[in-house]
């Protein structure tokens, strides 16, 4: 029978480097019987499908096209989308019914499924600067400081809704940190002791956030209607920059955000024994 790994991101932490180390060790995982379709495929054959009618429920895990014993599906589209913070206000609206469908299509329940938080004063930030595009309006900071703040959900309320669409499934919750042992404390959860034969590519660097300063100078690059300078800000190198959050926020909304989520990691690491917290990673277990 098909086991299932499942790893839902979220969003900016690190799911596109777990994804890249995924791909560049798929002949190593074949010969474990173990198959990690792209991403592409994912979206393609899973996520694509989710929120509209399709002939057959089913269909869509027989699209990825494997027979092997274990199958790792990786794709942080999963859980939702992350433009809709920004475009109507919400966070992950749309996740209790994306999980049951997706529960549907799949032909058992996974056996765990993996998914990191972060906090959410560098979330937003970060999710912010990949937001903007020069086809988006700019958010005065003010503006975006009382979107986030009035925000209902949260990631108790994601992780909720795909616990409760996968009763039978161990759900293990990871706090994302910029430490480079994230990325494989993330690949050691999804593979257990074959996550330390994997081939990394020390050249590999996932999609990194814009430092204060760079989504400062990206807003203005946007706001004049000058795409090409926005490109190039967006694609510096953090080397020698301030950190991401140095600035970004004013004190009483980044308090706010911290407070907020103190709250609900609180409540999280008590609803969800395998919490892992970022400054833990040597306790860090597959399970």
């Amino acid at each position: 029978m098909t086991q299932i790994i499942l790893h839902l991101g979220a969003h900016r932490t690190a799911s596109t480097h777990v994804q890249g180390v995924l791909q560049k060790n798929q002949a190593l995982l074949a010969a474990a019987g173990i198959a990690a379709p792209s991403q592409e495929a994912v979206k393609i054959a899973l996520t694509k499908p989710l929120g509209t009618r399709i002939p057959a429920l089913r269909a869509g895990f027989r699209q990825l096209h494997t027979n092997a014993k274990t199958v790792v599906i990786s794709d942080e589209n999963l859980l939702g989308f992350l433009n809709s913070i920004f475009i109507h206000g919400q966070f992950y609206p749309d996740t209790a019914m994306r999980m049951a469908q997706l529960r549907a299509m799949l032909p058992v329940d996974p056996q765990k499924i993996i998914i990191a938080i972060r906090p959410y004063e560098s979330f937003f930030a970060s999710a912010y600067g990949r937001w903007l595009a020069p086809d988006r309006p700019v958010l005065p900071r003010a503006t975006l400081a009382k979107q986030v703040l009035g925000l209902a959900r949260g990631w108790g309320e994601v992780l909720a809704e795909v616990a409760a669409a996968f009763p039978n499934s161990v759900l293990l919750v990871k706090e994302y940190s910029p430490d480079p042992r994230f990325g494989p404390a993330v690949l050691n959860a999804i593979l257990g002791p074959l996550a330390q034969q994997l081939v990394y590519n020390p050249g590999f660097r996932w999609n990194r956030s814009m430092s204060a300063r760079q989504t400062t100078l990206y807003e203005q690059a946007v706001a004049a209607g000058d795409a090409e300078q926005a490109d190039e800000i967006r694609s510096w190198r953090r080397f020698k920059q301030p950190p991401l959050l140095e600035g970004f926020w004013d004190a009483p909304t980044r308090a706010a955000l911290q407070a907020r989520y103190a709250t609900d990691r609180a409540a999280i690491r008590e609803r969800f024994p395998a919490f892992v917290s970022a400054k833990a990673f040597e306790e860090q277990d597959a399970g």
